[in-house]
């Protein structure tokens, strides 16, 4: 029992030591406090986009097994055990030249994600630029297939009404979740989805009709229901036409028919950069994830 105790105050000891040793270097180096902090935010920083990185992958548990050597290897430092000293020292080297291996997969992916970064820009833009893209993308899909389609993209007004008469989705939106909903044999394909921020809230929703008597007589059932909701509310509706193989879009009342790819994805970015996810300025504040 007294052997388990010295062991134990030689480690505390130890690591005390160490932590003074540090402190002294630092002191003697004569850093400013400015320096300091803007160094231990770094390292912050950088600890924590390296955990971020490995969080729920494999090399989680391939880093736990490299502290517990390094904590025997401390311990083995404290209580002067040689041979496992030596041991784990020589294996430095072997370890050091097999983690770039190890951790391959995981370093080559946050390379990407750091290559990707926009420094001067927001995140919310960059999510609000994949939301724009998965819509462009399966609507131009499903126009060229024939598939029928209505997007309502919520704007300030809430669409609770609407909402009630289909059913709960709440998943991330992507093209292939509009696909699989909008797919003819879907059993929600037929109905509307309501999209808020980044997420497919409702599938198979009811829309009001319009009966002015100014629209296109032959507008079908899917144009005049997203003009009878954008004459109620201020949302953005998306139209894939399944017998003409065309896409509009409908805001304030107005219907804009048959427009090409590039004419879509400027009126996403108008909707999402300036629209309900910004501020006075134009700034966008895209919902992010809580």
């Amino acid at each position: 029992m007294d052997y388990i105790n010295n062991a134990v105050a030689e480690f505390i000891l130890f690591i005390a030591r160490e932590i003074g040793g540090f402190w002294e270097n630092l002191m003697l180096l004569q850093f400013s406090w400015p320096q300091v902090l803007i160094d231990i935010l770094i390292v912050s920083i950088v600890f924590y986009y390296i955990f971020a990185l490995i969080k729920g992958s494999r090399a989680i548990h391939i880093l736990i097994g490299l502290s517990i050597l390094a904590f025997i290897f401390l311990l083995s430092q404290a209580l002067q055990l040689f041979a496992t000293g030596w041991l784990l020292d020589r294996s430095l080297t072997v370890m050091l030249v097999a983690i770039p291996v190890i951790f391959q997969q995981e370093l080559r992916r946050g390379l990407e994600k750091l290559g990707q970064t926009r420094l001067f820009g927001s995140t919310s833009v960059k999510a609000a630029d994949i939301v724009i893209s998965n819509l462009t993308e399966a609507c131009v899909i499903m126009a060229e297939a024939r598939i029928g389609a209505l997007i309502v993209l919520k704007k300030d007004v809430l669409l609770n009404e609407y909402a009630e008469t289909g059913v709960p989705i709440n998943a991330k939106l992507s093209k292939e979740m509009l696909l699989t909903i909008f797919f003819p044999k879907a059993p929600l394909h037929d109905g509307a989805v309501i999209v808020e921020g980044d997420k497919i809230t409702y599938a198979a929703c009811v829309l009001p009709h319009s009966y002015k008597k100014q629209h296109d007589r032959y507008l079908g059932t899917r144009h005049k229901a997203a003009i009878g909701l954008s004459e109620n509310t201020d949302a953005h509706i998306i139209v894939v036409s399944e017998e003409r193989g065309t896409i509009s879009y409908a805001y304030d009342g107005k219907l804009e028919g048959e427009i090409k790819p590039e004419r879509l994805q400027d009126l996403l970015e108008k909707f999402y950069h300036v629209g309900q996810y910004a501020d006075k300025k134009g700034k966008t504040f895209f919902k992010k994830k809580k």
